[in-house]
């Protein structure tokens, strides 16, 4: 494609510069141009189409190095996704565990108020048999 392109381009340009040859000034110009080498223009067309096939393999590489960030992207998103429902899960596990130890905690103070009330009595027994023996240690000197 760019060898026809080139060859028309060039051929225009020829052609445009002797159909003017009546004047003096155009046909200098014309002895001017140096000759057209076809084995330069094959070298021409040959780097343009390594430059071209360069070209595409550097935009396939830069296609498939995209794809490859977006499927990152989107699995890091996943990621992130579950990691926050896990969380989730986690910390309503955790306020369900910590308002039953709660509840147990209120449920034992309850049933630890018969045990005060025990305890209180048993001390007051164990003053009065103090008391007792206090007395008992007296009289019996």
């Amino acid at each position: 494609m760019y060898k026809v392109f080139l060859k028309d381009f060039l051929l225009n340009s020829i052609m445009s510069a002797t159909s003017h040859t009546s004047d003096d000034s155009t046909s200098i110009s014309v002895r001017k141009t140096p000759p057209i080498n076809p084995n330069l223009l094959n070298e021409l067309e040959e780097q343009a189409r390594g430059i071209a096939e360069n070209l595409e393999a550097m935009f396939q590489n830069l296609k498939s190095q995209m794809f490859e960030a977006s499927v990152l992207t989107s699995a890091s998103f996943d990621v992130y996704k579950q990691t926050v429902e896990n969380y989730s899960t986690e910390i309503k596990e955790a306020s369900n565990k910590t308002r039953e130890l709660i509840e147990l905690c209120d449920q034992l103070d309850k049933e630890f108020v018969d045990v005060q009330t025990l305890a209180s009595n048993i001390k007051n027994i164990k003053q009065q048999v103090d008391t007792l023996h206090n007395a008992w240690t007296r009289i019996s000197k």
